[in-house]
């Protein structure tokens, strides 16, 4: 059980996390707040409620001021906690949400590349979902996997119990076209930032303006050949004296992304949606069962001596 290759890579995803020094700070403040809104004896409708309550856990270490390096370190946290929560509800699936860049195979690294004359960036990922295709060698134990370079030659699946890099990089690029990817923009402030997930996701709609020198992938991988691509917005939102209207211009920004506009408090029609709802919007058909049947059957293995422990509740 949890042996397949997303299932490694979510608790890689998960251990990178930890180990940012200000996600340790605030996790030992977030946790008892979670565990208090999951309750005892939770079931997964309370697990996919936290998407509700990711602000109110947030504000939990939020401070008044917007020095510069305050404003850094909570976002890395709002990142953190967003990430955390993704893969939490998408645990058994074949969803992984990636906060280091890093951590997702080449060709995904390749295709979300953003190339401005000859300048190449990787856009704005604050967070880099991938769903892995619905294929044998994504659904079956890593280490049964037997897969072979252009050469033939074997690849090993696992090295030091964590799956080959190699190995994923291969598969990604053999199996390029089956993957579905999304970008998850996370900025504390609304306000400030609606304008740029509105720009960005602009640009990858069009495919880049070559006319204008800016095109979209490398080394042959671009979005367009992926089987899905969304571009989503996810906020606090920090600005807690601002009421937000479906005609203010902060909501205009984010009204038409391509994977939607989300914050971590209760859905208010037309202005954002729960983050709890980008689960059936963005990539509904994930899992090899349903979303809540997947949550259900891990909620048992999340306790301190199970399998899905490093969750850290």
């Amino acid at each position: 059980m949890y042996t397949t290759i997303p299932d490694h890579l979510r608790r890689i995803s998960i251990d990178e996390i930890f180990a940012i020094p200000t996600f340790q700070s605030c996790w030992t403040i977030w946790r008892p707040e979670i565990i208090r809104l999951l309750g005892n004896n939770f079931n997964e409708g309370q697990v996919l409620d936290l998407g509700d309550h990711l602000t109110e856990i947030f504000r939990q270490t939020g401070g008044g001021g917007r020095g510069q390096g305050e404003l850094s370190a909570s976002g890395t946290a709002w990142e953190a906690l967003v990430c955390w929560y993704v893969n939490l509800c998408t645990v058994g699936s074949r969803v992984v949400a990636f906060r280091r860049m890093g951590l997702v195979p080449e060709a995904i690294q390749d295709a979300i590349t953003v190339n401005y004359g000859n300048f190449a960036c990787n856009t704005e990922s604050d967070i880099t979902l991938v769903v892995f295709p619905n294929q044998p060698d994504y659904n079956r134990n890593v280490a049964e996997l037997n897969i072979e370079d252009s050469m033939g030659n074997s690849i090993p699946s696992l090295i030091r119990d964590k799956p080959n890099p190699n190995l994923i990089n291969l598969l990604a690029e053999r199996d390029f076209h089956e993957y579905e990817i999304g970008i998850i923009q996370c900025k504390t402030n609304w306000n400030d930032n609606a304008q740029i997930p509105m720009l960005w996701d602009m640009i990858y709609s069009a495919g880049g303006f070559p006319g204008r020198n800016i095109t979209i992938g490398r080394n042959g991988f671009n979005i367009q050949n992926s089987r899905r691509f969304t571009y989503s917005f996810v906020t606090v939102p920090s600005n807690q004296n601002t009421v937000y209207r479906p005609n203010g211009v902060p909501v205009k920004r984010v009204t038409n992304l391509s994977g939607g506009n989300y914050w971590g408090q209760s859905t208010v029609p037309n202005v954002a949606r729960s983050l709890k709802e980008i689960f059936m919007n963005n990539f509904p058909s994930s899992s090899r069962n349903t979303l809540r049947t997947d949550i259900r059957a891990a909620i048992p293995h999340l306790n301190t001596n199970g399998l899905l422990s490093y969750f850290g509740i």
